[in-house]
């Protein structure tokens, strides 16, 4: 598996020549699977620049694209108006969302609402690509070789972590995730034998104190996590729009201080798993 990172911000995109290390696009993650299938983490603004290169040839002929929602704020779903390939009548992409107990129907419609007239131009029934909405109640799903589990995460109404798994080769996602006294420690199961996780930073330990309860982590939980499952280092997304490059540069230190060989992802990092 091959990841590439088109957005790693939280809350809102920013940009500015303070902001031009780490990037300032909201969430959205590529996977290319070995078995050829494109799969992509949610649709913040990032997935504007995913789409151009898809529709370039970057990745090649994607029959069908699936996309992984961990759940539908404003930040990651923002970008899906501008993904050109939602305007190809050749492609269809599987719109696809895990144990949250959402029909289809309600799937479409967070999808059809942001689109309205008022917000938007184009309808989403006038997108023209042919639009697949998958809702599992459960927490597994395969996609030929592929597997992808999930788990619940505490945030304000809700969002999954998801394991991909290919092979013997799997990586966890865990943005918009905020703990209590101590890390989750069904989510540390959730991570151990994994190659790699991803984790929600948006605060530091200290900013923390002062954000309860908006359902997110410090990079020092990240780590927490990755060394009770027994992995060696972590990668920090979700960045707050208020940390510009000298702030997550710190940040950054910091963290490999604490759990060698950690980084911050940002936009336009590509990793093999």
């Amino acid at each position: 598996m091959k990841l590439t990172f088109y957005g790693t911000r939280g809350s809102i995109p920013v940009c500015g020549a303070k902001f031009q290390k780490y990037g300032g696009n909201t969430t959205c993650v590529a996977i290319e699977f070995a078995n050829g299938l494109l799969g992509i983490i949610d649709a913040g603004s990032g997935i504007r620049e995913l789409g151009k290169d898809i529709a370039a040839g970057k990745y090649g002929k994607q029959q069908n694209i699936l996309m992984a929602f961990t759940h539908f704020h404003w930040d990651h779903i923002q970008g899906f108006p501008f993904f050109l390939p939602a305007y190809d009548e050749q492609q269809i992409i599987t719109i696809g969302t895990m144990g949250s107990g959402r029909s289809q129907d309600e799937l479409r419609e967070i999808f059809e609402t942001q689109m309205q007239e008022s917000y938007f131009p184009v309808p989403l029934s006038r997108m023209g690509a042919t639009l697949s909405f998958m809702q599992s109640a459960g927490t597994r799903a395969t996609f030929g070789s592929i597997i992808v589990d999930a788990y619940p995460l505490q945030h304000p109404g809700g969002a999954m972590a998801y394991k991909f798994t290919e092979g013997d080769r799997s990586f966890v996602f865990a943005s918009d995730v905020e703990h209590g006294e101590t890390v989750d420690a069904q989510l540390v199961d959730f991570v151990r034998g994994s190659q790699l996780l991803i984790h929600d930073g948006q605060y530091t330990p200290e900013e923390m104190e002062s954000h309860r309860g908006w359902g997110h982590s410090s990079w020092k939980h990240a780590t927490e996590v990755a060394s009770a499952a027994g992995l060696s280092r972590v990668l920090i997304t979700h960045h707050d729009p208020d940390h510009d490059d000298e702030c997550l540069a710190e940040i950054e230190t910091l963290l490999n201080e604490a759990l060698p060989g950690s980084a911050l992802a940002r936009d336009g990092m590509t990793l093999e798993i």
